[in-house]
């Protein structure tokens, strides 16, 4: 990548996430980057496609993927791997993720034409490999539910964990994503009452 073009968007991404990507201005972005607006707007166009590129340089489905294509083993460890990378994803990305549910509808219309995403890029990645684990016979369900419900587990811990900062679930992070495999696994329902 164009190191003036990787500098803009390393900009962008620090001027969103403290200003938000409705309140981030170009000129301002320009100037973090080193650069003036007119280089900007040759680079991306408009600030539209500003935010698309940002998400996009960002998203993470890239290393999801290479994290997930060197999985061989037991289930849980595997979906450990897959919790941790996004986990630690989502943590670095916290500020925008905040700013993505604030800006919601900003966002709906920045992204109206495109059919990417980011959720739907991770989720993709995340829905593959439950389907690859079905076919498998390792898991049973909806791959499509499965990934939803086991990054929904994720983004919650990610999102609630300053808000919680005396219970282990979201101060431990190693035990978080253990103990929410265990659940996403095994479910939560006990056996002695004669429920399967």
């Amino acid at each position: 990548m164009n190191e003036t073009r990787e500098r803009i968007l390393l900009a962008a991404r620090e001027v969103m996430a403290r200003k938000g990507k409705r309140g981030a201005t170009t000129r301002e972005i320009a100037d973090a980057a080193g650069v003036n607006e007119a280089t900007l707007f040759r680079h991306f166009g408009n600030k539209d496609a500003l935010v698309i590129a940002v998400a996009k340089h960002t998203c993470g489905d890239v290393v999801l993927r290479d994290v997930i294509a060197h999985l061989d083993g037991p289930l849980e460890d595997e979906l450990y791997s897959i919790a941790k990378a996004m986990t630690e994803r989502m943590e670095s990305m916290v500020d925008m993720i905040r700013w993505s549910l604030v800006e919601h509808d900003y966002e709906n219309n920045v992204f109206a034409q495109e059919t990417w995403r980011p959720q739907t890029a991770i989720r993709g990645v995340v829905t593959e490999y439950m389907a690859s684990r079905i076919a498998a016979g390792r898991l049973r369900g909806n791959p499509e539910e499965l990934a939803a419900v086991f990054m929904g587990m994720m983004f919650v811990r990610v999102i609630a964990r300053d808000k919680f900062p005396d219970q282990r679930i979201f101060t431990d992070t190693e035990y978080a994503l253990r103990a929410f495999i265990d659940v996403f696994l095994n479910g939560v329902r006990s056996n002695e009452h004669g429920h399967a």
